[in-house]
């Protein structure tokens, strides 16, 4: 079982031995969202004929994807953190490197520079404390560690309130015991303690990233704790008999106590979940290229999955501070569902989120005191959605509260209530089209060379508008009502994987035997690790990579380490894939060999293997009509036509492999709607996943269709 909390709707997938997904959805339930956590479960579970207890006792594997840590980021509602660091470095998240200001702020903001501004920082001034000690580059002690002046700074900051403690001296990674005694005497004054060093968390050169990721690791620590035992403990208590995995931004799973360790790991988990089944499911399919696109309740996420594999990034930016995380690259805005529609006062013009209704009082139509319009609001008003058959006909929408709400906007924009629902409609769909195009065009990948994945309780609803304008051929709703829950779903479906990692500094070209030796030490303590933590596991594989860079230049990027022995000629080859991925990144000729080639470390990614469920293909004969699953018809509001047409409505559960329909049409689901809008067609592939081909000819089409 897999569970994804958003922010307006909590997600279980329960995947059986044949492969058979069971569908579980429940409002998030942003005080305590163990309740949500556990709502969707029962809601799965009844459909299935257990109560919840039945279902967790007859569970193998309970994996979840948490955005409780994403939310303390964002609330700033973490631990207050006192910092420990090296004399006369106590100054370092306050500097920022001198680029806090532009890091991660979208161009209109750097190019006006005096509207920019620092972040709100993870760690107040005054909780930060020097302590007398140093290590040098190579790892060699250059002042012993003042004791005193750790227990001491250890009383002043718990005496201060500080939930949580970082260390992150300078050069530790080389040479780590300074930070490791530390602790120890942190421990002696405070047993529990919540500690996060540096060298554990983010072993790694540069001083910022470095400590921002270790003091946002301690942020989030209590508050980890909390939740996984929270969920740990009720799930033991409703019988559920081995230990719940947590999914981690690198795409993969670990146990309880390696979240609660690593927490700042959970960031972005539950987007990089539906990266993951995508990834997965995509490969069985023969799609290796694909964009990802889930469209929630409160954010769009995309990513990107090249070569069957997601595309990744050693670094990150969180609010504006850069980190050391590796993680599957998952880009997010404010454009979903709960999106809230306003009027920008300066241009008098529509603009829909960042801002969302979320699941609390959520949208205007859902009659829970909701006042302002948003995206599920306009999409009633149209017509995509039914008011009395909404996830299945367990929520009732209220169209006249849609409207209600809808109006001051439209009379504001001079327009009818319809007219602004569509150009609420037509605004966040621009928004998310421009997302893909930055995750892809600006990355000198070509969209067309890949397959939208459209998923999330909104993804078929608006795939085919901000698909436009993109080249893509079609777009894929996998698995039909899953893709609802399809972060549930990769987050049932992942692998346990850990990334360890360690400085090695070396010019090209490289030593092999050090090199190997590094590897040879990382895997040692993979193999003692992951066995500890996961005795169930036992198939295990590796891949390594080498983070690189030229000379004099800041930024590193993951270069392949071949498998085999580690020679000259394969040293050879990690310097050819270093300048192929910075050519991919930054532009054919952005590189600059004579420069020369730097290595910076090394690293080993290991996955444990779980179970797959298992993709059936069903050989459906291709030219059926899916007249069968009419139940009715609706009017319907279409942008491209620029009125109502009575629609075609379909039953989604009655479609089968083979199955085709031309647009327009709207295809009901349990838990989501598939919007197929005039001029496209949709497919009922082998898989069971709705296909969605965007004609090139729809102009020509929808003339035609407007004067029929």
């Amino acid at each position: 079982m897999g569970i994804d909390i958003g922010g307006t709707f909590t997600d279980a997938a329960v995947v059986d031995a044949e492969g058979r997904i069971t569908v579980g959805k429940a409002p998030t339930t942003p005080t305590d969202p163990s309740e949500g956590f556990f709502a969707a479960l029962e809601i799965a579970a009844g459909k299935l004929g257990l109560s919840l207890k039945a279902l967790l006792s007859e569970t193998d594997r309970l994996a979840h994807g948490t955005t409780v840590a994403t939310n303390a980021v964002v609330t700033r509602g973490g631990a207050r953190v006192g910092l420990l660091a090296t004399a006369g470095h106590g100054d370092t998240l306050k500097i920022m490197e001198n680029v806090g200001r532009s890091t991660g702020v979208d161009i209109q903001t750097r190019l006006h520079y005096p509207s920019s501004d620092l972040p709100e920082p993870f760690v107040e001034p005054e909780m930060v404390r020097e302590i007398r000690e140093r290590v040098d580059h190579t790892g060699k002690v250059v002042v012993p560690l003042h004791e005193g002046d750790v227990e001491a700074a250890a009383r002043e900051l718990l005496d201060q309130g500080a939930e949580a403690l970082a260390v992150a001296y300078l050069w530790s990674f080389m040479n780590n015991a300074h930070e490791r005694r530390s602790a120890e005497i942190i421990r002696s004054v405070a047993p529990g303690a919540s500690i996060s060093l540096s060298h554990e968390v983010a072993p790694k050169v540069g001083e910022f990233p470095r400590t921002a990721t270790t003091v946002l690791n301690a942020y989030l620590q209590p508050i980890m704790r909390n939740y996984t035992g929270k969920i740990e403990d009720r799930a033991a208590a409703n019988g559920y008999r081995h230990g719940v995995l947590f999914m981690q931004c690198n795409g993969g799973l670990a146990d309880g106590g390696r979240a609660r360790e690593r927490a700042v790991q959970t960031l972005q988990s539950g987007p990089v979940g539906g990266v993951v089944g995508s990834a997965t499911t995509g490969a069985a399919m023969g799609r290796g290229n694909i964009i990802t696109s889930d469209v929630g309740g409160t954010t769009l996420d995309v990513s990107v999955v090249s070569g069957n594999q997601p595309l990744g990034t050693g670094q990150s930016v969180v609010e504006q501070h850069e980190l050391f995380l590796n993680m599957v690259d998952v880009r997010s805005i404010g454009a979903g569902g709960g999106s809230i529609g306003w009027i920008d006062e300066v241009s008098n013009s529509l603009r829909v989120g960042p801002q969302s209704a979320g699941a609390d009082p959520g949208p205007a139509c859902y009659g829970r005191g909701g006042t302002e319009a948003t995206v599920v609001d306009a999409d009633l008003i149209l017509g995509v959605l039914d008011p009395d058959n909404f996830l299945g006909g367990r929520v009732s929408l209220h169209p006249s509260a849609a409207e209600e709400a809808m109006e001051p906007l439209a009379q504001r924009l001079g327009m009818s209530i319809e007219e602004c629902a569509a150009g609420m409609t037509e605004v966040v769909n621009a928004r998310m089209s421009d997302l893909i195009r930055r995750m892809t065009l600006e990355r000198g990948l070509d969209p067309r060379d890949f397959t939208i994945y459209a998923y999330g309780g909104g993804g078929g609803t608006h795939a085919a508008l901000f698909s436009r304008g993109l080249g893509v051929s079609e777009f894929v709703v996998p698995q039909s009502d899953a893709a609802s829950v399809w972060s549930a779903l990769g987050v049932a479906v992942a692998d346990v994987v850990e990334v360890y990692e360690q400085p090695l500094h070396q010019h090209a070209p490289f030593e092999p035997e050090a090199v190997a030796e590094a590897f040879t030490d990382l895997q040692r303590k993979a193999e003692l690790e992951v066995g500890r933590d996961h005795p169930h596991i036992t198939e295990l594989s590796y891949s390594r990579h080498a983070s690189c860079k030229y000379g004099m230049q800041v930024f590193e990027l993951e270069a392949e380490v071949p498998d085999g022995e580690l020679d000259e000629e394969a040293m050879a080859r990690v310097v050819d894939n270093f300048e192929r991925v910075y050519a991919e990144r930054f532009g054919p000729e952005a590189g600059y060999r004579e420069a020369g080639v730097q290595l910076t470390g090394v690293g080993l990614r290991v996955r444990g293997r779980v179970r797959k469920p298992r993709l059936e293909a069903v050989n459906g004969n291709g030219s059926k009509a899916a007249s069968a699953a009419k139940s009715g018809e609706r009017a319907v509001y279409w942008i491209e036509l620029g009125r109502r047409v009575a629609t075609d409505i379909l039953d989604g559960e009655m479609l089968s492999p083979g199955d085709r329909l031309a647009g327009p049409a709207i295809v009901e689901l349990p838990d989501t709607t598939i919007v197929v809008r005039p001029a496209n067609e949709l497919s009922i592939d082998r898989f069971g996943n709705a296909v969605v081909r965007l004609q090139a000819d729809g102009g020509r089409r929808r003339e035609e269709e407007a004067t029929r």
